[in-house]
Formats: structure tokens, sequence, C-alpha cells
């Protein structure tokens, strides 16, 4: 890797996945930040997958469903979730705004908009 990458996100591109969601992703290879931009209404259906997850919320508050345990951060909360476990988003009346951090990074973590 170079010495450093430099970027922000008004430099990424964005990536609608469903019209209440949209993401962006930075990676270096063996570390990947996406940003989520969560409309009001939301509710991302249960999923896992192999890499460890930390959410960060920066604007707003997310419900997270971790395992069968309901949880909510607000803005300025951190939550970290274990590999293959399972875990769903929902979004209430507002915007939210969260930055989550993956790794190992693979192709497969990159939600693919629906077909």
């Amino acid at each position: 890797m170079a010495r450093y990458i430099r970027s922000s996100w008004q430099k990424t591109g964005k990536k609608s996945l469903d019209p209440k969601l949209t993401q962006q992703v930075f990676s270096t290879g063996s570390i990947m930040l996406v940003r989520y931009v969560y409309e009001p209404g939301l509710n991302f259906p249960e999923h896992s997958h192999p890499q460890e997850q930390v959410t960060m919320v920066e604007e707003g508050k997310l419900e997270f469903e971790i395992d069968g345990e309901k949880i909510v951060l607000n803005e300025g909360d951190i939550c970290a979730i274990g590999p293959n476990i399972p875990h769903s988003t929902a979004v209430g009346k507002e915007r939210a705004i969260a930055i989550s951090i993956f790794t190992p990074v693979k192709e497969d973590i990159i939600i693919k908009p629906k077909s």
C-alpha cells in the first residue's frame, strides 16, 4: 500500500441500494469503510456476513436487531458486531447517517442494488 491514501466522501461515488438507502465505499484493500445514508422508514432485512463490523452513527439514530436483541444507536454511538452474527437495521422518522468498518475486506460485503 502507498504511504497514505487521501480521499473524501464528496469525491466518493454513491450507489443507491434502495430508494431509502445509499452507500459510499472506501477501501485500502485490508480494511473497508462504508458510509450509509438511511432515509426515514427504511427496514433493512436480517443478514450476516463473515466480516467483523463496527458501526458509528454520525447523525440520527439506528435501530438494530442483533441476534434477536433490539438496540438503539444514537448519534455518536458505536457498536461492534462479530462475524456471522445475524442483524437487521431500521430507521425511524428521521434520516440517519452511519459509517461502518468491515474487516477483512471482501467484495461480497458491498451491498448490491436490488435487481
